[in-house]
Formats: structure tokens, sequence, C-alpha cells
């Protein structure tokens, strides 16, 4: 079965002027219908045991689960999300690629791209949690952080009933700032004191809509406050590969994979 893909996106100079100034922007339309079903059916199948040899590391379950505090009724409901599937499997390894994305990309970074950081991500169901405010740069060991930008595509209808994100505009330009470990999650770090900010913007996403954010922004996804809807999203970060290391990486090596352009020496 051939999957179309929606025709090249090109950014307007609005669009490039709010991603400068806000930190942010939203294109419609970015997946095609029958690429969303692709890569939910997959996950499924991931999810329900059908899974490529060596990729149990790339599953990471709801604390509660992993605990044995809950047992849901459908193996979905008992995961966080799948980290770096496209290591393991080729429909996903062409996500990153796919010139819908690149396009927009190339736009406000340049066009020499490396991708990392795959990740399908759930919100299943009646999921009381919050990922807090936090920025992406926080883990990123290179620089600038102004060349590095990540992707939030929803594959459900997204809002702030069954966790959809929320962004504060232009606090990418308030630099890196204070992180600390969310109680009860050493896996999770966030800031303290934005919620309820009053520039706050909390989006609604079709399925195929991506959020395209520069790697400073501060960004939370809510709960899942539904009893029947999902809330699944593809991420993946992009950033120049003109971009160089910086200090001592503490979190597993970062595998970035060049996507268009050229690679250069010395960089990341």
């Amino acid at each position: 079965m051939t999957i179309s893909s929606p025709p090249a996106k090109t950014l307007t100079e609005s669009q490039r002027e709010q991603y400068r100034d806000q930190g942010f922007i939203l294109v419609k339309g970015v997946l095609s219908a029958e690429r969303i079903d692709a890569y939910k059916s997959r996950a499924r199948e991931f999810a329900h045991g059908s899974m490529p040899p060596g990729s149990e590391k790339m599953v990471i379950k709801d604390v509660r689960v992993a605990k044995g505090l809950v047992k849901p009724d459908d193996p979905e409901k008992g995961l966080w999300k799948f980290m770096n599937p496209d290591q393991y499997d080729p429909l996903f390894a062409a996500y990153p690629s796919q010139p819908a994305l690149l396009d927009v990309v190339q736009d406000l970074i340049g066009p020499d791209i490396k991708a990392f950081l795959v990740m399908f991500i759930y919100k299943p169901p009646s999921l009381d949690f919050v990922h807090p405010y936090h920025q992406d740069a926080y883990y990123f060991y290179f620089e600038p952080h102004d060349d590095c930008l990540g992707t939030w595509l929803a594959l459900d209808r997204t809002g702030p009933d069954n966790g959809t994100i929320s962004v504060i505009p232009g606090s990418h330009k308030w630099g890196l700032l204070p992180h600390s470990e969310q109680e009860g999650n050493s896996k999770i770090f966030g800031v303290q004191g934005y919620d309820g900010h009053p520039d706050e913007v909390t989006l609604d996403l079709d399925p195929g809509d991506c959020l395209f954010f520069h790697s400073r922004l501060l960004h939370k996804t809510g709960s899942n406050t539904t009893s029947d809807r999902h809330r699944r999203v593809m991420t993946v970060h992009y950033a120049s590969s003109r971009c160089r290391p910086a200090g001592v990486n503490p979190y597993e090596p970062i595998q970035f994979r060049l996507v268009r352009g050229q690679s250069y020496d010395g960089c990341i």
C-alpha cells in the first residue's frame, strides 16, 4: 500500500516573524490521514507485544503502571511513550525525513538539518498527570539553541480536555531557566512559578497539525480528563548540523541523523 503525504509546506514571512517573536508556529495538515492511521496502528502492535527484535528499551511505561499501582485494561493505557522507535522500525525511521516537516524546519533553522529524539507519546484516557513547564534545551548539550527546535504533531484531536500543549509566547528569549526534578518522577524536570502565566496559550490541534517550537520555549501538557479519548502525538527534534557540542552531557548520548543538507567537522 502506498501512503500519501501532504504537499510540502512553505512558511509565509508572517509565520517566520511569529516564530522569531513568539518562539512557535502551528502548521495545519502536516500529516495525511493515511499516515496518521499507519503510525497509530504500528504503535498499537508494539503495545500488544508485536515488537522488533531488541526494541525493549524503547518502551517507557506510565510510572504508576511501572510501580504496579495501576493495572490498565488495555496495554496502550499503561504507556507513557516509545522512545526512539525510528531506531527499530522502518515506518518510524522515515518519519523525520518527510518534506512537509523538513521544509518548515529549513525555513526556520537553515538547510543543513539533523534529527534526533523521535518519540511516540501517549496520554491515555483518565490520566491525571501534568507534564510541567520546561525547556527542551535543558537537556541539549550543544549550541546555539537558537538553531534547534522541537515538533509536536497531533495524531488525535487534541484540546484542553485531553492533555494538549500550552506555551508561553516569547519565553524562548528568557535564556535557560533553572529546572528541578518533579516530585515522584526522577525522569521529569520542570521550572517553577509559571503555571497560570498571563501570556499562556493553550492550543487546539486537529489530527495532522504540528507545532514547531524553539528549544527554549516554555511548554507543558495537561491531564487527559476524558473517559474514552486517547491523546497520541509524534515528536522529533531538529538542529542545524552546524551546531557544536558544549559541555559534558550527563544524559544518554544523543544520536543525531542527517536528514537534509550536509554535516560539518567538529559539529554535532
